[in-house]
This record gives C-alpha cells, sequence and structure tokens, in this order.
C-alpha cells in the first residue's frame, strides 16, 4: 500500500506486488521531474528491516512508527503483543528518493491511539551511514511514564547517500557490462565476498535491464551455473553465488 500526500489531503493506493508498487512510484516521479536522467543528483535512500520488540505492555495492539525529522513515512502493521511482551514483526522498508534528512524516529503506537506513542527512540542517520554493512541491533525505548521495563525494538538498517552523474556519463560503462558481462562476472566472482554479491548481482541487472540485456544476462548465468555443478546438482541455485542472486533480483 503506498500514500501520496499533496496539498489538498492524502490517498492510498493497493498494489498487487512490491514490482508493482515500485513501477508506479518511479513512473511518479518521471513525471515530477522527466528530465531526472540528465542531472547530476545526490540520491538518498534508506533500508529497514523492522523485526521485533519486547518488554512491551502485554495484550496491547501496536504499530512501529518511522519518522524522518518529525515526518511520517512509513508503519508496521498492527499486532498485538503477547503476555510476556514480546511481539514481531519481521516488515522490510525500502524508502528511496528521501529529501536531506538527520534523524530517524522509531514510535510504538497503539492501533486506536497513533498519536500517542508508547515509547520511542531517535536514531541519527549518520550511525547508519557510517556503516558499510547494514547495522542490526537492539535499541531500547523511552517511555513517557517511566515504568520498570524498559522497551526496545531490533532493526537492521542501511542509509546511503550515492552521488549520481548525468546518464551520458555511464555509456561507455554500460558498454562495457553489456558486451562483456560473461567475463566480468567470471572473473568477480571468486574474488568477492558473499555480502557484495547480491549488490553487485542487482546493479548488474538493472543496467542490462535498461540495455535489453537482461534476459540473455540471466540465462547466461543460469546455464555456468549448470556447467559449473553438472556433478554437484544439489547445489545447482543453492549456493550464494551472482546467478542465485540476480536471478532473485
Amino acid at each position: 500500500c503506498t500514500q501520496i500526500i499533496t496539498g489538498e489531503g492524502s490517498r492510498s493506493f493497493g498494489c498487487t506486488s512490491l514490482a508493482e508498487r515500485d513501477r508506479w512510484i518511479e513512473n511518479l516521479r518521471r513525471t515530477v521531474q522527466p528530465n531526472k536522467d540528465n542531472c547530476e543528483r545526490l540520491e538518498l535512500a534508506l533500508s529497514l528491516w523492522v523485526y521485533e520488540a519486547r518488554d512491551l505492555p502485554p495484550r496491547r495492539r501496536l504499530r512501529c512508527h518511522l519518522h524522518l525529522d518529525g515526518t511520517l513515512f512509513a508503519r508496521t502493521t498492527a499486532k498485538v503483543a503477547g503476555p510476556d511482551g514480546e511481539l514481531f514483526w519481521g516488515e522490510l522498508f525500502q524508502l528511496a528518493a528521501l529529501p536531506p534528512t538527520h534523524a530517524l524516529t522509531l514510535s510504538l503506537c497503539r492501533d486506536d491511539h497513533p498519536g500517542q506513542p508508547v515509547a520511542s527512540i531517535t536514531v541519527p542517520l549518520a550511525e547508519l551511514a557510517a556503516a558499510r554493512q547494514p547495522l542490526e541491533r537492539w535499541y531500547p525505548l523511552s517511555c513517557p511514564g517511566g515504568g520498570e521495563r524498559v522497551p526496545s525494538v531490533r532493526v537492521r538498517g542501511r542509509y546511503r547517500e550515492v552521488r549520481v552523474l548525468p546518464i551520458v556519463r555511464y555509456k561507455e560503462l554500460a558498454e562495457f557490462i553489456t558486451f562483456h558481462y560473461r567475463e566480468l562476472c567470471a572473473r568477480l566472482e571468486p574474488t568477492i565476498a558473499v555480502r557484495h554479491k547480491e549488490e553487485l548481482a542487482g546493479a548488474l541487472v538493472r543496467v542490462l535491464q535498461s540495455t535489453g540485456k537482461a534476459k540473455s544476462f540471466l540465462i547466461d548465468l543460469g546455464v555456468a551455473e549448470l556447467d559449473r555443478f553438472d556433478d554437484r546438482e544439489a547445489l545447482i541455485f543453492r549456493e550464494n553465488t551472482l546467478a542465485t542472486k540476480a536471478i532473485d533480483e
């Protein structure tokens, strides 16, 4: 579900998949800024897993609200905390094309009183940006009325600032990837860590989608995977390879 806020109010739209939602959002952005690809820009994005909370008031129906510099950007589904005060969401939020922002505030709110947080914590985005990999930890929350038990929430987040050049500056790189992705993947596969393969595979898929070669890329990687594990069929598309990461993308 996506909410669009304008000066006249807000509207919520439901999509059948994340891919459909992302297409709608990208189309809306291009309507507002049709010349975006030809401009140098700074893209700000936050990826945040909201996993779980503990030591909550038992049997309360709660949501976790995500605010950036005081503005609500997302919220989890409402769930009831168990009798032991534990609650699990396991929800991922991908917030892209953000305005310049300094702080993330996580607020636990009752479903029937969303404007009155039960507990909250403010995290400087510089803390998430400084980590080279997604940062996961338990954050203790502050409660307005205090209490014996201090609630906490477990999240995993990454904040990125990426300077993007005009698309014409990437022409030679796109051509190289389009015509030499087999050799590139063969050389990089054994040298890069598993944690970097997902990001690289996603970037290659997006570049090759723009040049019309994504289908050929996936087929070639799949064939190479079959050849590599020909005598070990149980491992085909099960290991952390560029092929499996690209297919997942």
